[in-house]
């Protein structure tokens, strides 16, 4: 830093203003951990001081309306030192010599204080008030305004751990979704009236290898777990519905038997039979993608009207002919198939996606948002670091210790390096 004359801010009546002629050369103000530390030297110019007077001089930090007065220093005129030194001695202190930051004038004073640190001083300006002493007269002598907005506070370097998450300590976070196939209806057909499950026919095979491989890649997956195989051998609407029950769950039976073949560790309660329920919404699906006459009104009457009333109204509609189509073009596909579906739950380590969530937040600077996410999982030791870390970055350092130490005990040595910039 280059030398600088400074200017009185203010002064009293005196032959001349003595702190217009101190020089402060390298100024320093720094915050270490939880201090301040205020260096730079100083002195007079030559024979600025008259013999029989001192200078003292009291450094001060402010910013606004917080001010805090520092240690001072003096400057002695050769008698004035001659003064003092009889006056002690003759008190019991022969021994009196200057010290600390006390100097003779025309020397140069190295000042250096160490003081507490509180939050007003991330930005603090430096001044330094001037009294002469000497010949009865006790008299304030001006302000020296050193540098101003000094950018005391420099933020830490926070460092936190991208979280893992612990295959111990899963959960489900997302229950029971739909194994997504290329087809939307995943169907395997049946002759009629029969519960033999042909491989060789009606495209079978290519069906039940889609299903086998789906239940392989959910359990394969470390995030993954099967949560059910769905099987629905439905009943056409217009059959008897016993008949139908009986030959639906036997139909369920066959594929649940082929499925536990090719995966034999599926266990039976790993599979949900339905059987025999009329297939509506199979029917309303199949009228709706069709373009037979009366389309409409058979859609109507199928959301409508249940039970044997829609049996009947379909039946009489235009003298019965679109339920011959019906029973001709649709209920055969209806009768045969089962449907499968396959269902799986979605696991993850929620804490450790919620510490990783918050660190993220950290990065952004929203330490509040990232500190409430945090709490949550206080108990959980891989959280106390990221803790520390808020704490530690939003000045609560005694707070952020609390949790680095913690975190340090359970054996995370990020939090060490978070600790050393605080103590």
């Amino acid at each position: 830093m280059k030398n600088i004359w400074l200017a009185i801010i203010s002064s009293v009546a005196l032959p001349a203003a003595l702190c217009a002629q101190v020089r402060v050369d390298g100024t320093s103000v720094k915050r270490d951990k939880r201090s301040v530390e205020v260096n730079f030297s100083m002195n007079l110019e030559p024979g600025a001081l008259k013999s029989n007077y001192k200078m003292v001089l009291t450094p001060y930090l402010y910013q606004g309306t917080d001010t805090l007065r520092l240690p001072r220093a003096q400057f002695y005129g050769k008698r004035r030192y001659k003064r003092e030194h009889q006056v002690e001695a003759l008190n019991g202190n022969p021994g009196w010599a200057l010290a600390g930051a006390d100097r003779m004038a025309g020397d140069t004073c190295l000042y250096t204080a160490t003081v507490p640190y509180e939050k007003w001083m991330r930005t603090a300006s430096l001044g330094i008030r001037s009294e002469v002493v000497g010949c009865a007269c006790d008299c304030y002598d001006g302000d020296l305004r050193v540098a101003e907005n000094l950018p005391v506070y420099v933020p830490p370097t926070p460092h936190t751990m991208q979280m893992e998450g612990d295959p111990a300590r899963y959960e489900v976070v997302d229950a029971r979704k739909r194994w997504s196939f290329d087809k939307e209806e995943i169907k395997v057909y049946f002759p009629v009236s029969r519960t033999v499950l042909h491989l060789d026919r009606y495209g079978n095979q290519e069906m039940l290898d889609k299903i086998i491989a789906g239940i392989r890649q959910i359990g394969g997956a470390e995030k993954l777990h099967l949560n059910g195989v769905e099987i629905c051998g439905y009943a056409s609407p217009e059959g008897a519905l016993a008949f139908n029950t009986k030959l639906g769950e036997g139909r369920a039976k066959a594929l649940k038997a082929y499925i536990q073949g090719q995966i034999p560790e599926l266990a039976d309660e790993d599979f949900n039979l339905i059987n025999g329920v009329e297939n509506w919404d199979g029917l309303r699906k199949m009228v709706a993608g069709s373009d037979m006459e009366h389309r409409d009104e058979v859609l109507q009457i199928i959301d409508t009207q249940s039970g044997g009333k829609r049996k009947d109204l379909l039946k009489r509609l235009d003298g019965g002919k679109p339920y011959r189509y019906i029973l001709k073009t649709f209920y055969p596909v209806l009768r045969n198939a089962c449907y499968i579906a396959v269902y799986y739950d979605v696991l993850g380590d929620k804490a450790a996606d919620a510490i990783n969530a918050a660190n993220a937040l950290s990065r952004q600077g929203r330490y509040a948002d990232a500190l409430r996410g945090l709490l949550e999982y206080k108990n959980d030791s891989r959280a106390w670091n990221s803790i520390g870390v808020c704490y530690m970055m939003m000045e609560q350092e005694e707070e952020a210790a609390k949790w680095f130490r913690r975190a340090i005990g359970a054996g995370d040595k990020t939090a060490g390096e978070n600790l050393k910039q605080i103590e």
